[in-house]
């Protein structure tokens, strides 16, 4: 093999798996998740080129490279150029930066022991739980209409969670809640 066959080899498989990470980024859940972080879609798919395709390419790829895969709307069909690719992939890292920190507050002041973060907890274990299964199936070439079935019902009970999660009431006291919904019954 030549080092031009070479190189356009190791561009399809970068291609690949670069369509492979967008192709994530289209699942249900993830969009809803999306939607309700500090992350906006351009942010995700920066910070996902950056850190998820690399490893799985296995060697390093420069920016300019992954700048042209990300996704852009309007006149160009791929790619960014590679300022606009690392100002993004910046603001990506200080948002989920501040995640983290906000994270490590809640948990020095104890908030984390607290109930209100319960049902949080118990959607984080569904989205696990529907991971598992979905890297159990991905291996399969036909996926019966059971198990298809199963993969839509847990979807599906995770958009509700996530949506009752996004209600104002999910992060309130136990008293505050039953003060609103007391509220919200006498009317």
């Amino acid at each position: 093999m030549n080092d031009n066959e070479n190189i356009q080899t190791k561009m399809k498989t970068l291609k690949d798996i670069t369509s492979g990470a967008k192709h994530v980024l289209q699942e249900p859940i993830l969009k809803r998740l999306q939607e309700q972080s500090t992350l906006s879609q351009a942010q995700l798919e920066t910070l996902l080129i950056d850190l998820v395709v690399e490893d799985l390419y296995g060697a390093h790829i420069t920016y300019d490279d992954k700048a042209s895969f990300r996704s852009k709307k309007g006149q160009r069909a791929k790619g960014v150029s590679r300022g606009s690719f690392n100002r993004t992939l910046n603001q990506a890292r200080r948002n989920v930066s501040k995640v983290l920190y906000t994270m490590l507050l809640l948990a020095y002041l104890g908030l984390f022991e607290s109930n209100i973060f319960r049902p949080f907890e118990e959607v984080a274990a569904r989205i696990s739980d529907y991971r598992q299964i979905r890297d159990i199936l991905s291996g399969k070439k036909e996926l019966t209409s059971e198990e298809l079935e199963t993969i839509n019902v847990t979807e599906r009970m995770i958009l509700a969670a996530l949506e009752e999660l996004a209600s104002s009431l999910a992060l309130k006291s136990e008293l505050s809640k039953r003060k609103s919904e007391n509220l919200m019954n006498n009317e």
